[in-house]
């Protein structure tokens, strides 16, 4: 008498045909209805291969328009295998694709498409980000006026930073709104910021003293060292006029004093 397969070893059965045509599945614990077990298992197959494509291209509409149909097909076909989504929500199932880009052959004539991938990556990040409520230009002008000593900023959880060697801001416009016209891209890289706004995600370049300011702010440091961070790059920075951008975008969402014991704590490891 045989004995029954248990479940999870069933399901871990079915789950490795899924992703490899070579396996046969648990054909012989299928009934069958009218349509054999092997040709229900390769029904199922490629329903999850159309269902992991389309959620690929849907978060890389840009990389997907610069390879080409055909290409992307295989590209997500071989991410589907080498990173198997681990849960039924495939809104994170594109994390790493932009590493298995880059790692394919045939790729070396496109050096900036990792980048362009962890661009709409960071564009996803923001999509899914929470929602908190961003101080009005008021509120922030009155906390801080009653601040005494340092602070730091919070920032809008949607807000994402990107640096790039490339132009990817411009390659990422020309893809998914493309012209007649040819596209000349500029030399130098990107340094991007990327948010939430009104339901869709908004990006900007910016020069490399706000983007240290910026980043600086995002990782938790004080006003005081991030102006320093920014004033690195540019002795002229003008940190209020920075600031006010980022109010007037709503990404400043609170203004935290730093106690008089964590201010000396910093000083102390500065030494």
């Amino acid at each position: 008498m045989r004995t029954a397969p248990a479940l999870l070893d069933l399901q871990r059965c079915f789950l490795d045909a899924l992703y490899d045509a070579e396996e046969t599945g648990p054909t012989e614990q299928l009934v069958d209805v009218g349509i054999e077990p092997a040709a229900r298992l390769r029904i199922y197959r490629h329903n999850s291969e159309l269902i992991h494509l389309e959620a690929l291209r849907t978060t890389f509409p840009a990389v997907a328009a610069l390879v080409g149909e055909a290409f992307f097909e295989h590209a997500a076909a071989h991410y589907r295998c080498m990173q198997p989504s681990r849960s039924g929500n495939l809104q994170a199932f594109g994390e790493h694709f932009p590493e298995c880009l880059e790692r394919l052959p045939n790729v070396q004539q496109f050096p900036y498409l990792g980048d362009v991938a962890r661009l709409e990556w960071r564009r996803q990040v923001a999509v899914l980000a929470s929602e908190t409520r961003a101080l009005t230009r008021a509120e922030f002008e009155s906390r801080l006026a009653a601040l005494e000593g340092a602070a730091r900023m919070a920032l809008h959880p949607s807000m994402q930073r990107f640096v790039s060697a490339y132009p990817v801001l411009a390659l990422w416009q020309y893809a998914t709104q493309p012209t007649a016209e040819r596209l000349t891209l500029p030399e130098s890289g990107d340094r991007v910021v990327l948010w939430r706004s009104e339901g869709e995600v908004a990006m900007a370049a910016i020069d490399s003293a706000s983007f240290a300011c910026i980043d600086a702010l995002a990782r938790g440091d004080t006003l005081d060292a991030a102006h320093a961070a920014a004033s690195a790059q540019d002795p002229s920075f003008d940190l209020p006029a920075c600031i006010t951008s980022l109010v007037a975008a709503s990404l400043v969402t609170e203004i935290i004093p730093v106690q008089p014991e964590e201010s000396s704590s910093c000083a102390c490891s500065d030494i």
